[in-house]
């Protein structure tokens, strides 16, 4: 096979790779990593707690646990190691050198319920660098010792930290295969997806480029090694001399600094982008790419989806998902793929790789006195023990490798106000904690404390708490497999909710809740907006045409369902609609890639098909993160055999086609199924053919040529100038004998209609005498020799004889 690259799942891509790391008795997709999923020494931290002193002020109030943690622990960060120390304080924030400022940055998205633009101008009098403006947020890069006085503008509701992650070439030839779409190109000489833009949003396009540079004091190798398994020398200018990319890639922002990604304390970037680029080229060779990173705050991230329409691109992918984004409201990443969408934009998103690992209570009793870290609040009940209310929720939690990282996060049936300024927010006062639970390893915060709390959160923000579970890249060793308790308190006073939702955000890694899981859903933020398609995840070789039917959903898929309770602007909705049918359908992950993923362990490709089989040279990606640029650049084919087609025309195509995998059908873990790029295209009308003159004008005797291609016909037929069937691909030559303007009208069918397209020759006469080819007629020709016999004679000299 050719090598081609393949992308690490962005969204999970860590917590994932947890679940493959796993040593061969638990894992369901055993890889061979390093030390993968074996208990080691390193101590599990829990990130983004409050001290009872700190709120107890109330100084922290507008900010988010995350932010509030790190602001009070700046003390501990030493000048000369400010980024290693400050990701060491908050793993999951991202943080970078300041161009103009001794302070380091940190990424943050903050919020207003007045003038964004006066909260910006606020924002950058403290220091805010690369400021992206999306409704009423306003993300960028604030210096971390301005955090609290950002806290204390009165412009401000609330700020937090900025905490993407990718939901984790030419590459994936196994997918290409499992989804038809190779077929699809088979069957239509000349459908590459040419003449349309994809758009990518992930982490990072070319920080390999940045990276393998002599002195780049990034590590190729080894557990903080950029590229652990090989191919550190295969940047983006490798993949275009190779062919895994086009010749160029218009990419409009980059991740931030790559050399600032917060060693020793996080892992690289992985350029996933390009990964999933590697994907798009190899589906639809012949589209045109574009990329803008997901990772500097939600803000620009929504701002990019917007610019990525403004650059052409029609279609566009992303992995990127934030661990605040909510679940019962369309946020303002979701509000700017519908704005995307109305225009024309085709909008396909990584569904994420948290299965079902949630918890969801629709009558929330808080019954029970709280104490300790918990004083002043009642505790959620998540079930009954022996007739005895159990206040904590048991998680099991996998070791986890360095650098690797989960999300703890609460929600509740109250609105958010960031993308919904006349939002009343929350009214409800919740407060997040998480413990060892006893007969554990105890879990550790930055202050050794055992207990680990986000503190209730204000009146009136976002209806969201989060708290960081990790193992900082820093450590030489995995951390202990253990188990966690998770306690859900209400601040006394404070209504409580009519519902509230726990997810363990570990993508893919492998917990388990013990008890009381609801199996609920864990699909967040925009892939469920409504203009969007979410996408699964089935490893390759368990799919219908690698032999096994009906496609297997890949275990980590994250499930569906969850109803939207607010709209767009705040207001609550009833009643309340339906859940959104998401995921929509499933492409393939799993595929070998040339510098990114993991290597498969030897015999987990099962299938007998030969196009299905593993290159154990390569490294195999996986996640929601892969199978979404699959789909994608199917969608790219299907613009290219038909423009006019809009984005719910593509969607309903690829729904109705794909094969199902549940035994009722859309469903929440699957949607439709999975997907056949055949068939989809097949079930679409065709559009216009394309009709080239090489000279759209010529002289009568002269000549031209005519050539045309038509995508996902049955039939085509001339008219005018020609008639009688064509081929749906073919060239004809013209040599016009009369004066006059020829129309050659070509109509191709299909069974689901039929589309025209005419192009029109114009016919000049020739030059006076020219006979149409520009040459002399015979009487001129005589008389010009005659004359010029005449003249020989006159120039003959005296006596010289003549000559014939």
């Amino acid at each position: 096979m050719s090598r081609k690259k393949s992308v690490p799942f962005a969204v999970g891509g860590l917590a994932l790779l947890a679940l493959l790391a796993a040593d061969a008795a638990d894992s369901v997709v055993p890889i061979q990593k390093p030390a993968a999923r074996s208990s080691g020494g390193a101590q599990l931290m829990a990130f983004g707690g409050r001290s009872a002193a700190h709120r107890e002020t109330g100084s922290s109030a507008k900010l988010d646990a995350a932010l509030a943690d790190l602001s009070r622990h700046l003390n501990r960060v030493r000048s000369e190691r400010a980024l290693e120390d400050l990701h060491a304080l908050s793993p999951a924030a991202r943080f970078m050198a300041s161009t103009g400022s001794a302070a380091p940055l940190v990424a943050v998205d903050a919020v207003t319920r007045g003038d964004p633009a006066r909260l910006k101008q606020a924002l950058l009098a403290l220091g805010l660098q690369h400021p992206a403006v999306y409704a009423n947020d306003v993300g960028g890069w604030l210096p971390v010792n301005q955090i609290v006085a950002a806290g204390a503008l009165g412009e401000l509701v609330s700020i937090r930290a900025s905490m993407p992650r990718a939901r984790a070439v030419k590459a994936s030839s196994q997918g290409d295969f499992a989804q038809y779409s190779d077929v699809v190109r088979a069957n239509n000489a000349g459908l590459t997806g040419a003449g349309v833009t994809v758009g990518i949003i992930s982490d990072s396009f070319d920080c390999y480029g940045v990276y393998d540079k002599p002195g780049s004091g990034v590590p190729a190798s080894g557990v903080r090694g950029y590229a652990p398994f090989g191919f550190a020398t295969d940047d983006a200018a490798f993949d275009e001399t190779n062919d895994y990319l086009p010749a160029s890639v218009n990419v409009l922002e980059e991740a931030p600094n790559c050399l600032q990604y917060g060693q020793p304390w996080e892992l690289p970037f992985a350029d996933e982008g390009r990964a999933m680029m590697q994907i798009v080229h190899d589906v639809a060779p012949g589209a045109t790419l574009a990329f803008h990173t997901g990772s500097n705050s939600e803000a620009d991230f929504a701002a990019g989806i917007g610019a990525l329409a403004t650059a052409g691109a029609t279609v566009i992918a992303d992995d990127i998902g934030y661990f605040d984004e909510p679940f019962f409201q369309d946020g303002i990443v979701a509000q700017a793929i519908d704005d995307a969408n109305a225009k024309g934009v085709a909008y396909f998103s990584a569904a994420g790789n948290n299965a079902d690992l949630s918890y969801e209570n629709h009558a929330p009793s808080f019954a029970t006195a709280g104490s300790g870290a918990n004083a002043g609040e009642m505790l959620l009940t998540f079930g009954m023990n022996g007739g005895t209310p159990q206040t904590f929720l048991q998680v099991d939690v996998p070791a986890m490798f360095p650098g690797e990282f989960m999300g703890l996060i609460v929600q509740w049936d109250q609105p958010y106000v960031t993308g919904a300024p006349g939002s009343p927010g929350a009214s409800s006062q919740i407060d997040l904690c998480v413990t060892g639970a006893p007969a554990n390893t105890v879990l550790f915060d930055l202050d050794g404390n055992q207990v680990t709390c986000s503190g209730p959160n204000a009146f009136g923000v976002d209806a969201v708490q989060v708290l960081i579970l990790g193992n900082p890249a820093s450590n030489n060793s995995n951390t202990a497999a253990q188990t966690v308790n998770i306690v859900i308190g209400l601040k006394n006073g404070s209504p409580a909710p009519g519902l509230i939702k726990l997810v363990v955000a570990d993508d893919g890694a492998g917990s388990t809740i013990d008890q009381f899981a609801t199996q609920s859903p864990t699909l967040q933020g925009h892939p469920g907006a409504a203009g969007a398609a979410a996408v699964g995840a089935s490893w390759f070789w368990q799919t219908p045409r690698c032999g096994e039917t009906p496609a297997a959903l890949a275990p980590y898929s994250s499930w569906g369902g969850d109803a939207i309770l607010f709209d767009a602007a705040g207001h609550q909705l009833s009643p309340a609609p339906p859940p959104r049918q998401k995921p929509d359908f499933v492409g393939p992950d799993g595929v070998n890639t040339s510098f990114f993923g993991f290597s498969l362990a030897a015999g987990t490709d099962t299938s007998a098909v030969g196009q299905c089989a593993n290159a154990a040279t390569y490294n195999n990606f996986f996640g929601t993160s892969a199978a979404t640029p699959h789909v994608a650049a199917v969608a790219a084919l299907m613009l290219q055999a038909n423009s006019a087609l809009t984005p719910a025309q593509i969607f309903n195509a690829l729904q109705k086609t794909a094969l199902p995998m549940g035994n009722v059908t859309p469903d929440y873990l699957s949607g439709y199924g999975f997907i056949q790029a055949d068939a989809a295209l097949g079930s679409l009308p065709p559009g216009p053919p394309t009709m080239t003159l090489a000279a759209a004008t010529v002289k009568v005797g002269g000549s031209t040529s005519l050539t045309w291609a038509a995508y996902n016909v049955t039939s085509c037929n001339a008219s005018g100038s020609w008639s009688g069937a064509q081929q749906p691909t073919g060239s004809l030559n013209i040599t016009p004998s009369a004066v006059g303007t020829q129309s050659y009208a070509l109509t191709c069918s299909n069974p689901h209609g039929s589309a025209q397209k005419t192009a029109t020759l114009t016919v000049q006469a020739a030059p006076a005498g020219g006979g149409g080819g520009g040459g002399l007629d015979a009487a001129t020709l005589i008389a010009l020799i005659a004359l010029g016999c005449a003249r020989a004679l006159q120039a003959r000299m005296p006596g010289e004889p003549m000559r014939g």
